[in-house]
C-alpha cells in the first residue's frame, strides 16, 4: 500500500506500508479521488493538533475492493464516499446505530489516518454508495453539501425568508444553492468580486461587495427594511464577525460554520445581547449524507466551478507546498 504521510510540519513523504487487514465489520477501498481541505493544509503547516505521522485528507471517493464477513449493506464493487468522522462503535449513539452522532468521532486526516493513499480500510457504517452518474470530481463535495444542508436546518430558514451568507467560500456558495432549492432567499457577502460573480453564475440574485458597498444599508434595502431572518458566518472568510450581528433581525439566528480557523474570532457582544440573537455552531454535516447525495444526483447543486483542477498522485508534495503559502479559494482534487 502506498500512502502519503505528513511526518512533521512541511514534511510529506510517499511511504510504502503493509496491507491493512479487513475486519469483520469493515470494507477495503481502492481510493479513486480525494480533495485537499483547509484542515489538511493546517496539518501540513503544523497549525492543527495531530499525531504525526498521519495520512491526511478526509474527502474521498473510492470503490469497495473487499468486504468483511459481517458486512451486509455494502457490496464489493460499490463506489462509495466516506463520512468525514470515524465512528468509535462503543458509545451510546454507535450502539444504537446512530453513527453520525458518535460521541467520540475522530476526524479523518487529523485524528485518524485519512485517504491520501491507494487503499484504505474503514468501517462499513462510515461509507455511502453513490450512483454511477455522479462523477468522482463531484462526489468529493458531498460533505460540503451535507454541511450546507445541516446549516440551513439548524438556522430554521423557511420558504421566502432571507439568509445572509458571509463568506463566498466553497461551502458558502453551495449553501446559497441549497437555500434557493428550499425557496429561501440568499444574500452573499464577500470582499472578492470574482467569488461574488461565481455566486451570481449559480443563480444568486443578491450579492454584496463588503469593500465597495455599505453592507448593512444594502441588506436593509434587499430585505425590505427588516434585515435578514438568519445569517451564516464562515470562519476563515476574512470578514469581521462583529458585523454579522448587525445584518440579522432581532431574535434571529446566527450560525458560525467551520471546523478550523487560524485567527481568533473577536467581537463585541453588545449587539448580540441587545437583539436577543441565537448563536449556533455548525462543525459537521449531521445525518445529511443521503440527502446530499440525492441533491448531487439530481443536479440540484452544481460544484463544477468549485475546484481549481485535478492533479496526479505524484504531484501531491508540490501541491502541498503551494497550498501552504497560498491556500486559494478553490479545492484541489487528487486523482489516485
Amino acid at each position: 500500500m502506498k500512502a502519503y504521510r505528513v511526518h512533521s510540519p512541511h514534511i510529506i513523504k510517499l511511504d510504502e506500508m503493509s496491507a491493512l487487514p479487513v475486519g469483520a465489520t469493515c470494507v477495503k477501498l481502492k481510493n479513486l479521488m480525494c480533495g485537499i481541505s483547509a484542515a489538511d493544509v493546517a496539518v501540513f503547516n503544523g497549525k492543527l493538533q495531530t499525531q504525526y505521522p498521519i495520512i491526511p485528507v478526509r474527502q474521498n471517493v473510492g470503490f469497495v475492493s473487499e468486504v468483511g464477513s459481517d458486512v451486509m449493506r455494502i457490496a464489493r464493487g460499490n463506489r462509495v464516499v466516506t463520512y468525514p468522522h470515524a465512528s468509535c462503535h462503543t458509545c451510546k449513539m454507535c450502539k444504537e446505530a446512530r453513527f453520525s452522532e458518535c460521541e467520540k468521532a475522530a476526524l479523518f486526516g487529523v485524528k485518524e489516518d485519512g485517504f491520501l493513499s491507494d487503499f484504505s480500510v474503514v468501517a462499513a457504517s462510515d461509507v455511502y454508495p453513490i450512483p454511477e452518474w455522479i462523477k468522482d470530481e463531484e462526489a468529493v463535495f458531498i460533505e460540503h453539501i451535507a454541511t450546507a444542508i445541516n446549516t440551513l436546518s439548524k438556522l430554521g430558514v423557511e420558504k421566502g425568508e432571507h439568509i445572509v451568507i458571509v463568506g463566498a467560500t466553497v461551502v458558502g456558495l453551495i449553501l446559497a444553492q441549497v437555500a434557493m432549492y428550499y425557496q429561501a432567499v440568499p444574500i452573499v457577502v464577500d470582499m472578492r468580486e470574482d467569488m461574488l460573480a461565481l455566486a451570481q453564475k449559480s443563480g444568486v440574485y443578491f450579492t454584496v461587495n463588503a469593500v465597495n458597498d455599505d453592507v448593512s444599508k444594502k441588506i436593509i434595502t434587499l430585505t425590505g427594511g427588516h434585515m435578514a431572518d438568519a445569517c451564516a458566518y464562515f470562519v476563515g472568510a476574512g470578514l469581521p464577525l462583529q458585523n454579522v450581528f448587525d445584518y440579522t433581525v432581532a431574535n434571529g439566528n446566527v450560525a458560525l460554520v467551520g471546523r478550523f480557523n487560524e485567527t481568533e474570532l473577536n467581537c463585541n457582544l453588545n449587539t448580540f445581547f441587545e437583539k436577543r440573537l441565537h448563536l449556533l455552531t455548525v462543525t459537521d454535516c449531521g445525518k445529511n449524507y443521503p440527502a446530499a447525495i440525492n441533491m448531487l444526483a439530481n443536479h440540484t447543486v452544481s460544484v463544477a466551478d468549485l475546484y481549481a483542477g485535478v492533479v496526479d498522485f505524484a504531484d501531491v508534495p508540490t501541491v502541498y507546498e503551494k497550498l501552504s503559502t497560498d491556500g486559494g479559494a478553490f479545492k484541489v482534487l487528487v486523482k489516485i
